[in-house]
């Protein structure tokens, strides 16, 4: 009888095979890793986008609440009584007769926010006592509320005219114009990236009468 001689079996892989294994599952690791690391760059990013953004909000919150209780109480000041408010378009000093938390003094004091340039500047507020609106030049002892913000601008608004426009003017003399603007606009520009981003909003200011004069 004759008898059929097997021919030899081979099990497993070759060793191409397993290099192209290895090499498709080195790719496959390094596209997961890749991705992982971007989606956690992108979320890092966009929490300090949120942060950020918070940060700002609180800070435009207390120049509104700060302006919006401007007093326009008699102070004396230059050997007689007036009105304290130095409308300007670098900056604004007045009379706050209802302070934020913020500024960590109770009671009516001066206000003042401006502008510091250069690095670690940004928009600033200092504050003072009542009792010093004749020496006070209001950029003492700044404590930066936006930092990095510039091209800082203050304007003023007496009010709509009877067609219902506003006309703004970058100085407001309280003696003048007899009595407080009836709004002040604020603008300035921040970081943004590779870019700027530009930043503008309107407070009313209120009277002891709760009205803008």
């Amino acid at each position: 009888m004759k008898t059929r001689k097997r021919g030899a079996e081979t099990g497993g892989f070759t060793l191409i095979e397993l290099l192209l294994a290895i090499t498709i599952l080195a790719l496959i690791v390094s596209s997961v890793t890749a991705g992982l690391r971007l989606a956690s760059t992108t979320i890092g990013r966009g929490e300090e986008v949120v942060r950020d953004a918070a940060r700002l909000r609180a800070a435009i919150g207390i120049i509104e609440r700060s302006i919006r209780s401007a007093d326009p109480l008699f102070v004396h000041s230059d050997d007689r009584y007036a009105l304290f408010f130095v409308g300007e378009d670098k900056r604004l000093l007045f009379l706050s007769a209802q302070p934020v938390a913020a500024f960590g003094s109770r009671g009516s004091q001066l206000v003042s926010f401006h502008e510091i340039t250069g690095p670690g500047g940004g928009l600033a507020v200092s504050t003072a006592s009542p009792f010093r609106t004749e020496s006070w030049e209001g950029t003492e002892e700044p404590r930066i509320l936006i930092p990095g913000a510039e091209e800082l601008t203050f304007s003023y608004s007496a009010g709509p005219d009877e067609y219902g426009r506003w006309d703004w003017s970058s100085f407001w003399d309280p003696e003048e114009e007899k009595g407080l603007p009836s709004a002040v606009r604020v603008e300035f520009t921040i970081p943004a990236g590779e870019a700027s981003m530009k930043t503008a909003f309107v407070v009313p200011v209120m009277t002891a009468d709760g009205v803008g004069m």
